[in-house]
């Protein structure tokens, strides 16, 4: 992907340049749905959710409420996930308001043997990260750390963190693959 200047691309949509707008998306808009579809598991979703993001990032940028233009991209995926988030919290309300019939199918039989063994994958692949990317892994799933609250806690820049966990969510998917070709 070429360098973009970001603050030029900030500037740009927050003037209402609607080719800004289109750059805008087709630079964030693979990683925002990248983002949706891996929380969601649901492409029709995870589309709805870029839409949304995209939306919600240009009327943010016209009405000149990133204060860092040089943070657009935290900015990007910082809203994708409130808007991931949000999806869940309605979904689950939307469940708590929904009355259950009596002749709901019973759940699929759970397979505990196929679990663990995903389970007994992930743990090899997590034993081949160094310490540290385990750790920002952790923190981000568990936790829901975002990268500068990671950062705070381990002592290192924001960039360093997104480094650590895009390189080990890499390394543990490419694992995982090798073991299940195997």
């Amino acid at each position: 992907m070429a360098a973009i200047d970001l603050p030029s691309l900030v500037h740009r949509v927050g003037s209402g340049d609607p080719g800004a707008e289109s750059e805008l998306a087709q630079h964030y808009g693979q990683r925002i749905y990248a983002l949706a579809y891996a929380r969601t598991r649901d492409a029709e979703v995870a589309r709805d959710l870029t839409q949304d993001t995209l939306l919600a990032l240009i009327t943010a940028l016209r009405k000149r409420r990133l204060q860092e233009p040089d943070n657009l991209t935290g900015f990007v995926m910082g809203t994708a996930r409130n808007l991931v988030s949000n999806y869940f919290r309605q979904q689950g309300r939307r469940l708590e308001r929904q009355v259950m019939s009596e002749d709901v199918p019973a759940p699929p039989a759970w397979d505990g043997r196929e679990h663990e063994e995903r389970n007994e994958m992930l743990a090899k692949a997590l034993q081949r990260l160094e310490p540290n990317d385990v750790e920002v892994l952790r923190m981000t799933l568990t936790e829901d750390l975002n990268p500068a609250q990671i950062a705070m806690r381990l002592g290192l820049s924001s960039d360093v963190v997104r480094q650590r966990k895009s390189r080990a969510l890499k390394r543990v998917m490419e694992q995982l693959e090798k073991m299940r070709s195997h």
